[in-house]
Order: C-alpha cells, then sequence, then structure tokens
C-alpha cells in the first residue's frame, strides 16, 4: 500500500503526540532525497526520518541514526541555519491529503521569533520535502522542479507555496451522503474506483475495504449499484472517517507465508483470511514492513 490519506492520518496523530514541543537538535541529509531530525522532547530523543525519494516515499520515527555524508548537501545546510534549536509548534495535516505539515518557532539574526515550515509531500514519484518561511514563500526544497518539469507547480525558491492541484477530488471530510451518492457512485466505473477517484486521501485498497464492509463487491459497475448499496457504502464511508476524526486507529501488518503483503491504520477485513500483526505505532509498522521490501530488494539485486 502506498501511503494513504488514512495511514499519514494516523502517522500525524502518532508525531503530534511525540514531537510536539520538541526541540530541534540536529539535522542530518543521509541519503540524496531524506532527511533525519534528532529532536529532544521532554527528556526523550527521538528520531524522524524524512524520506521523498520516488519509490518509496517514507516518515516515521526510529531508532537507527543512518551515517551522513561529510559535507552536508546544500538543502541540509539551509535547514541547519534556520532550524537547530527550533521548537516544534504543531503536526498536522491538511484534510486527508497526503502531506503532513510541521511548524516551527526560531530566532532570527536579529533575536526575534520567526515561524517556519517545513512540509513533507507523500506522493509517489512528486514527493518533496519543502521549507517555507513566515509567509508560506518556499526557502529550498529537497528537489527542484522548474516549469520545464510540471507546468502545474513550480517549487522553487521565493515561488509561492500552494498544495497541488487536487479539484478533481472531494475534500473527504465535507462529503454528504447526497454528493456521495449522487456524484461519486454515479460515475461510470467500478465502485472502487469511483471512491478512490473522486476523494482525497483513499487508496484503491480503502476503497475496496469500505465496499466488503458494506457488503458489495467493490468491483461491480456503479450502475449495478441499488439505492440500499449506495446508502450502506455512505455509512461504511462514514465509519472510517468517524474513526480517523476520534484517532481511533489500529497499526497493524498482513503476512502471506511469513511474507508481509499490506499494511494499513485500519484492522483489514479484505484480508481476513490472512495473518494480521498489530504494532503499538504506525512508526513500527513503516520502518518494518519497508525494511523488509528494502531487504527483499538487496537480495534480489545480490543474485
Amino acid at each position: 500500500m502506498a501511503f494513504d490519506g488514512f495511514t499519514i492520518s494516523n502517522l500525524v496523530y502518532e508525531l503530534s503526540g511525540c514531537l510536539t514541543g520538541g526541540g530541534i537538535q540536529k539535522i542530518a541529509q543521509p541519503e540524496k532525497d531524506a532527511l533525519l531530525l534528532t529532536i529532544k522532547n521532554q527528556k526523550q530523543v527521538f528520531r524522524l526520518m524524512l524520506s521523498a525519494g520516488a519509490a518509496l516515499p517514507l516518515v516515521y520515527l526510529t531508532k537507527e541514526n543512518k551515517p551522513s555524508p561529510i559535507t552536508a548537501p546544500n538543502f541540509c545546510m539551509v535547514l541547519r541555519k534556520h532550524l537547530n534549536g527550533a521548537r516544534i509548534l504543531s503536526i498536522t495535516q491538511p484534510g486527508l491529503e497526503r502531506i503532513i505539515e510541521i511548524k516551527m518557532q526560531n530566532l532570527n539574526e536579529l533575536g526575534d521569533e520567526t515561524v517556519k515550515y517545513l512540509i513533507i509531500e507523500l506522493m509517489g514519484k512528486h514527493s518533496n520535502i519543502i521549507f517555507l518561511n513566515e509567509n508560506r514563500v518556499i526557502i529550498d526544497s529537497i528537489k527542484h522542479v522548474s516549469a520545464l518539469v510540471s507546468s502545474v507547480r513550480e517549487v522553487l525558491p521565493g515561488k509561492d507555496y500552494f498544495i497541488p492541484n487536487t479539484k478533481e477530488k472531494q475534500d473527504t471530510f465535507t462529503v454528504t451522503e447526497e454528493f456521495f451518492c449522487q456524484n461519486v457512485l454515479e460515475k461510470p466505473c467500478s465502485v472502487i474506483k469511483a471512491i478512490y477517484s473522486s476523494l482525497t486521501g483513499i487508496s484503491a485498497v480503502m476503497a475496496a475495504e469500505m465496499a466488503y464492509h458494506a457488503g458489495i463487491d467493490g468491483d461491480n459497475s456503479c450502475k449495478s449499484l441499488t439505492a440500499e448499496d449506495k446508502s450502506n457504502l455512505y455509512r461504511s464511508f462514514s465509519s472510517f472517517i468517524e474513526r480517523v476524526s476520534s484517532h481511533n486507529f489500529t497499526p497493524n501488518i498482513i503476512f502471506k507465508d511469513y511474507e508481509p503483503i499490506e499494511f494499513s491504520a485500519f484492522e483489514m477485513k479484505t484480508y481476513e483470511t490472512f495473518e494480521s500483526r498489530h504494532y503499538n505505532s504506525m512508526s513500527e509498522v513503516i520502518e518494518y514492513y519497508y525494511g523488509c521490501l528494502l531487504y527483499t530488494s538487496d537480495a534480489a539485486d545480490d543474485k
């Protein structure tokens, strides 16, 4: 499963509880597209891994301290200049977007308090880590995106920051039953595709889970749905949104023959015949799951 809005919501809730109020002690860039922040909060030291890698964009707390290059990359140096000693004010997620926003406060060269933002966009090949000033203007980013690369949005120093265009998708938290039944479920496609292509933050896996909870085959066409089916689907969808709003998460990994094949912030009834292991945090899930993927990939490369 790629990072979806539910996974990120679980992660933001976890990180907010651990890191809000903490101070940034160290900033490292162990890989081209990754940062490792060392944060001290309430006499505990936390390491936060942020990766904007196209293949594996990740965010999680880790105990591992990865080695860094002798000469820090430019982006790392910019962050050190502005954020060493900064205090974390909040960690949030806009809507159910695949975005994490870390708001920080520090002193500038004149000794005045100033606010900065670190934005982590977890969007596959479009993933990025973007550093903003108090006016949400880009100071720098781990990946520069010019107009030659993207006609939708430039990510360059001096440009205003805005969330990538998702106007074709509805904010999941504002969806009414009328909109869900008359707009989402009227598309000429499968139920699963109608849900994940219409609403922010919902993956195909979670759309299938919603359909399963409603007693509907998600691969069926929306045209086959009765009024009762649509109502059941909306209730299933609403129950997941309520669980997000109340932070009722159950981080887990699904295993098949001892190999991890899926993970989720919720119990997955679509995988009820497989082994499911629960974890104390989403960070543990992510670190273990992707650690297995990297190990499998490395083993394959060695053959």
